[in-house]
């Protein structure tokens, strides 16, 4: 079995990497933490390169918070890092490619107005991805 976990910087991320490293370490499986550095269009014209590298720094700190997260569970993940426009396609690219059999993630539980109690990324990969997906809360 092969398990992904979407990385990053938010507090909903501990409980993905713990469910997940639990789950790997009980089957067996291969762990696979994935961070996402999102890209706006346009961002470096507005705002120069330093904000694209802010970004990758946050989620490459959110990586290896995870990374420690896992080790300290017994669990030795492979470490992926991306960047792009759409975190969501990313997330759902690499699971497709990499064969992944489960898809890991948090998510910020807004609820507004709409009442939506899950992420837009987590509802999108929910709905495109090639394997089943755990939202963990």
């Amino acid at each position: 079995m092969k398990i992904l976990v979407a990385v990053d910087p938010s507090d909903s991320v501990h409980i993905a990497v713990a469910k997940a490293a639990e789950m790997a370490k009980k089957e067996g499986a291969e762990l696979s933490l994935l961070a996402v550095a999102e890209n706006f269009q346009d961002m470096e014209s507005i705002f120069g390169a330093e904000a694209s590298d802010r970004l990758r720094e946050r989620a490459l700190k959110a990586l290896g918070a995870a990374e420690a997260m896992a080790k300290a569970a017994g669990v030795k993940p492979k470490l992926l890092s991306e960047a792009g426009v759409s975190p969501e396609d990313i997330i759902v690219d690499v699971a497709e490619k990499g064969h992944f059999d489960l898809i890991v993630m948090g998510t910020r539980s807004k609820k507004g107005k709409t009442g939506l109690r899950m992420g837009s990324v987590a509802s999108r990969v929910v709905a495109q991805a090639p394997c089943s997906v755990l939202v963990a809360r």
